[in-house]
């Protein structure tokens, strides 16, 4: 692993809590008041693959590279890390796509079949389906769950230029470390209980989502769904199916970005990946934040203009 040193946020910003909650809560909303009218000006459609519905939001440029971003689970291409860096990377001349998983960003009707982690194979298509069309050099961008996806693809889609943020690497150790916080357990039993109460009412003859509704641990959640709605045997063998350590991204080229006070994904697990996967490290950041100043804004979106203007050769289009 490589260590950065050139992130150093002011000293009132250093706490790891601070940016992870201030990137969610605060940053999203001075995006929007700056930046709505780009926002909304770009394309929003539903792509079927997979015999499945996924929407996406897209903002081209003539003749540009393209980055495709990956929100974190129960984000979606409205969550602020997604936002902000799609805004930077537009103004820094990419095209930029931002992807919702099954069931997330409002989209719990396009599809009868729930979302889980391990589904893997719609993301591969849509990516594949989204290079196709572009006929551009194309990266992806994923943060947190949605950074072990994009590791995903990139297995799957040798060559394709990958960056993951705080990538869940060892799903059953981040359930604990949510859990063990209960401010981010209960923002994400929230979330969860949310998406799944819109399950139920655009599909009320396939679901009742009543007993997980008092259910209060993401642990017990997961159980609970493992049980109930999914296709393994228990919670372990679906843990397993989208564990990334060890030799799971075996020859997988790509870079991951994690900071050591990350409260939510432990700087250890990267020690579990191959030497094709590039880590480089910071000492602060939170999970997915980087604040770097009081006006909210995030040293990673020009870390990520960088990484892709080299792999994309921005300079030569």
């Amino acid at each position: 692993m490589k260590h950065l040193n050139d992130f150093l946020p002011p000293l009132g910003l250093r706490n790891p809590h601070l940016q992870t909650i201030g990137s969610s809560l605060v940053r999203k909303h001075i995006i929007a008041r700056h930046y709505r009218a780009m926002l909304e000006a770009g394309t929003n459609e539903v792509i079927e693959v997979c015999d499945v519905k996924l929407l996406v939001h897209s903002h081209f440029r003539v003749n540009a590279p393209t980055v495709v971003l990956i929100p974190g689970w129960l984000g979606s291409a409205q969550s602020s890390y997604v936002q902000g860096a799609a805004v930077h990377l537009y103004e820094a001349g990419f095209s930029v796509v931002r992807v919702n998983l099954r069931d997330h960003g409002g989209t719990a009707n396009l599809n009868p079949g729930l979302f889980h982690s391990a589904l893997i194979d719609e993301v591969v298509m849509l990516i594949q389906h989204l290079i196709d069309r572009n006929s551009k050099p194309t990266g992806i961008m994923g943060f947190s769950l949605g950074g072990n996806f994009a590791l995903r693809v990139a297995r799957a889609l040798p060559g394709l230029p990958t960056l993951a943020i705080a990538p869940a690497i060892e799903p059953a150790n981040t359930m604990l470390k949510i859990d063990q916080n209960v401010f981010y357990q209960r923002y994400f039993i929230n979330k969860w209980r949310r998406t799944w109460a819109d399950k139920q009412a655009a599909y009320p003859d396939l679901y009742d989502f009543t007993p997980a509704m008092k259910i209060s641990s993401v642990s017990a959640l997961t159980d609970y769904f493992i049980r109930y709605h999914a296709d393994f045997d228990t919670t372990d063998g679906y843990f397993q199916a989208y564990d990334l350590s060890d030799s799971a991204l075996e020859g997988v080229r790509a870079r991951v970005l994690a900071a050591h006070d990350d409260p939510i994904i432990p700087i250890n697990q990267f020690s579990k990946l191959p030497g094709t996967i590039q880590v480089e490290t910071t000492q602060y950041g939170g999970h997915t934040a980087y604040l770097k100043n009081y006006r909210f804004e995030s040293w990673l979106d020009a870390y990520a203009e960088k990484y892709f203007a080299a792999e994309l050769a921005l300079h030569s289009i």
